[in-house]
């Protein structure tokens, strides 16, 4: 079987005739473009792949004409430095908010890179797959030529994305991170209106309209300096941004800590396993006076959890916990090999450095807890005892409770250590405990 194929790359003159043999069916007339055409065709490595096909004018039936979208994995080591941008209607901010973000998940959590990043969004003229032998998978991509030899396709959406990743691409410890990357055969025609589509109908999120229409007034004044900290809306700003809190975790920890939605008997679990379900908690009317409550002693809650996150090590060491670097959720190092570097997180509020990151399955159970430590007068909220203390007086042994029951009970896994119900309970009874007994001790005073 013959094809007409526009091809490889790598000639020094101007047009060159050649044979090219792809999974035994024969390729004549293989014209080998100049060097200025070289981004019009990319052959390289994928891990997986999957396609579909449509008809393109759907409201034909004897219509043949289709498009194929193909859904792959790249790894970021085969992943092309040169694909052409063309299509793409804006040029990436590596200084960007968005890309500030990606750069962070990165470095400090990379493993939720692929789930969390929509990855990139190509266009093609022909999309190849030469091989059908799972050891060498390759891919050759022919993104055509305009009437001035410019790429008619490339990357129409994830161009901040593709940025940060060409950024990386020398961290060895990233290599075989997997990227997810989409492309739309035969839709050259009309790569312009797609890539308008994908960069303008960029859903609003609830968290934006709730800014824009001044929900957060009363959380940035309560925060007072701390509100620069926090991110309350989807944006790019530029410059020294310093925000690095989504509003989302912030609701979290007032979540938490709200004794009017969660008793003794009902435990906040949601805080671990559902962040945004407390967010719809407080745009849900009826909760937001019970949240209210809270806006004034804000500054205290921020700093209260980064107390018992930066002091956990401290706690668990006075637990008499040994080898805090080896419990299964306490992250110290990360990368292999030479790229083994050791973790040291800036916590966002009180900028304190930590040598760890720790589960939230581990932390939200105790945090949640310190809510029995507010008490309510003449309608204001405020701490019965002084947390802090209270945390640094008791903490090793609600500490060494939760990694206690990690270990024997858990099988070490954070996340059901995290999700059970029945270790949220025996912390809030612990904490309610010694805080009638410190409340009484006060009062004998």
């Amino acid at each position: 079987m013959e094809t007409e194929f526009v091809g490889n790359l790598t000639a020094n003159s101007k047009s060159t005739k050649a044979t090219l043999l792809l999974g035994g069916g024969r390729l004549t007339n293989f014209n080998i473009k100049t060097m200025s055409q070289e981004k019009q065709i990319l052959e390289f490595n994928y891990s997986q792949a999957r396609t579909i096909s449509r008809k393109l004018n759907y409201y034909e039936p004897e219509g043949n004409e289709a498009i194929k979208t193909h859904f792959l994995f790249i790894l970021l080591k085969d992943l092309p430095v040169n694909i052409p941008t063309t299509p793409n209607p804006r040029q990436p901010d590596i200084d960007a908010k968005p890309c500030k973000q990606m750069f962070e998940t990165l470095e400090t959590e990379p493993e939720y890179f692929t789930d969390c990043n929509r990855g990139l969004l190509l266009t093609a003229e022909k999309v190849y797959f030469p091989n059908s032998n799972d050891s060498d998978k390759k891919i050759i991509i022919d993104f055509g030529a305009d009437e001035d030899g410019e790429p008619r396709g490339g990357l129409v959406d994830g161009g901040h994305t593709y940025a940060v990743l060409k950024k990386k691409m020398n961290d060895e410890s990233l290599a075989d991170l997997p990227i997810f990357v989409t492309i739309i055969e035969g839709a050259e025609e009309f790569a312009t209106k797609l890539a308008r589509a994908r960069n303008t109908s960029v859903q609003v999120t609830d968290k934006s309209i709730a800014n824009l229409e001044n929900e957060f007034e009363r959380i940035k004044q309560a925060l007072g300096e701390y509100s620069s900290k926090v991110i309350y809306f989807e944006n790019e700003n530029k410059g020294e941004d310093v925000a690095t809190f989504q509003i989302e975790e912030l609701i979290a920890l007032m979540t938490a800590l709200n004794k009017d939605l969660y008793s003794n008997s009902n435990q906040p679990t949601i805080v671990y396993t559902g962040i945004s379900t407390c967010f719809n908690k407080w745009l849900n009317k009826k909760n937001r006076p019970t949240y209210e409550k809270l806006y004034p002693i804000l500054p205290s809650i921020v700093e209260l959890y980064e107390h018992l996150y930066s002091r956990f090590e401290d706690y668990s060491k006075q637990a008499g916990i040994k080898k805090f670097g080896n419990i299964n959720g306490v992250e110290t190092h990360r990368g292999k090999g030479t790229n083994r570097k050791p973790v040291n997180i800036k916590l966002p509020f009180t900028d304190q450095s930590v040598r760890y990151r720790l589960s939230k399955g581990f932390s939200m159970p105790i945090f949640a807890a310190l809510r029995f430590l507010l008490e309510e007068k003449n309608s204001k909220i405020d701490w019965s005892v002084n947390p802090k203390k209270f945390l640094d007086k008791h903490g090793s042994m609600i500490v060494g409770q939760v990694l206690e029951a990690h270990t024997r009970e858990y099988n070490s896994n954070p996340n059901k250590t995290g999700k059970s119900k029945v270790l949220w309970q025996n912390i809030a009874n612990t904490v309610v405990i010694h805080s009638l007994q410190e409340q009484l001790a006060q009062n004998q005073k």
